[in-house]
């Protein structure tokens, strides 16, 4: 693969989803390589075009790029470019290299794995950190618990072995279907633009085909959401969303935001009186756990959520905050104490138990 391919490739795989002109394109390829220019940009997308590696849509006067994932050689491509970036991160970062050998080899070992990503390889390896977006084939609700538990408990293994921190993200294929086509602001939309697939990137971008087969459209977020800095009304609004309403309030419209990082922006904070929202939307929605527990991880409320999950439970139970519950406990975390007698109270005003 010729350096001009690798760079356009790469970065429309990094922009999936946007409406970028040429001109744009090669102004995103000189912000990540350093150099980039216009005539060499537009003849080389034309040879792409032509092998039909990507497709140029006519847009008034512009021309818009994007990957042609009809075409069965493209995934080669796109495999080719994570095995490239993959051997420039190991060159730059060699003490990964122990790490990605046991991550490879646990996940060979493991039929349920069907691939891992490195989220924000370089700036996470310089603070000795290791953040993975693991995707697992589809399986019985019945034993995903148990393999949630048996992959954090290798994670924790290798982890304290290679004396680095791992944040994991297992997802489900069905889990990352729904993550990616969802019209709000969640962490995996934001993940995947600056990622390197180590294990099995061709059918991690397999797996990107099939969503936009079925979906139609899916869009790629450059920006890391930080659930401190997520304005007071954008939490009332999606309280709101969610069922909860506190008196007095009206919330103006604004920014649909996921309920895992409304939950993680609430515990950012230190209003008790937000966090007596967590237990009713939480008994009123179907949160995705995988990912509330990876932000609690990340961002230093595990304890907090083991406390009020344990107390839910008692009032409410469920399978999957059962689930949790274990996955938790598995990763360390020691229950916060939750006044239930007062969770109780609130959680039957709002109608979340009867």
């Amino acid at each position: 693969m010729d350096e001009a391919t690798f760079r356009i490739l790469d970065t429309l795989s990094r922009e999936l989803g946007g409406m970028i002109s040429i001109n744009q394109l090669t102004s995103k390829i000189m912000r990540y390589y350093g150099t980039g220019y216009y005539a060499r940009t537009y003849n080389k997308l034309n040879d792409l075009a032509k092998q039909g590696l990507i497709q140029l849509t006519k847009a008034g006067r512009s021309s818009i790029p994007s990957l042609n994932f009809s075409s069965y050689t493209l995934l080669d491509f796109l495999a080719e470019i994570e095995i490239r970036k993959k051997r420039e991160l190991l060159d730059s970062s060699k003490t990964l290299q122990p790490l990605l050998m046991d991550m490879e080899a646990f996940a060979h070992s493991d039929p349920q794995i069907e691939s891992i990503s490195l989220i924000n390889p370089a700036r996470n390896a310089r603070l000795n950190r290791a953040e993975l977006l693991i995707l697992l084939h589809d399986m019985d609700h019945a034993i995903l618990p148990d393999r949630l538990i048996h992959l954090h408990s290798a994670l924790h293994s290798i982890q304290s072995s290679r004396i680095i921190r791992i944040d994991a993200l297992p997802l489900t294929i069905r889990e990352f279907h729904s993550l990616l086509t969802s019209n709000e602001i969640n962490p995996l939309k934001e993940m995947l633009s600056n990622r390197i697939t180590f294990y099995n990137p061709r059918s991690f971008w397999l797996s990107i085909s099939e969503v936009l087969r079925s979906s139609g459209k899916i869009m790629f977020e450059t920006e890391e959401t930080n659930p401190a800095k997520i304005s007071k009304a954008d939490i009332y609004y999606n309280l709101s969303r969610f069922g909860y309403r506190e008196f007095g309030i009206e919330p103006e419209p604004g920014r649909s935001i996921c309920i895992e990082y409304t939950i993680a922006a609430i515990m950012a904070g230190e209003s008790a009186r937000l966090a007596a929202s967590i237990p009713i939307i939480l008994a009123k929605n179907k949160a995705d756990y995988s990912l509330l527990i990876f932000l609690a991880k990340k961002f230093g409320f595990a304890d907090k959520l083991l406390g009020l999950l344990g107390a839910v439970e008692k009032l409410k139970p469920t399978k999957e905050a059962a689930a949790a519950i274990r996955v938790l406990e598995t990763l360390g975390a020691k229950a916060a104490k939750v006044n239930l007698k007062d969770l109780e109270g609130n959680m039957r005003l709002y109608d979340a138990i009867r």
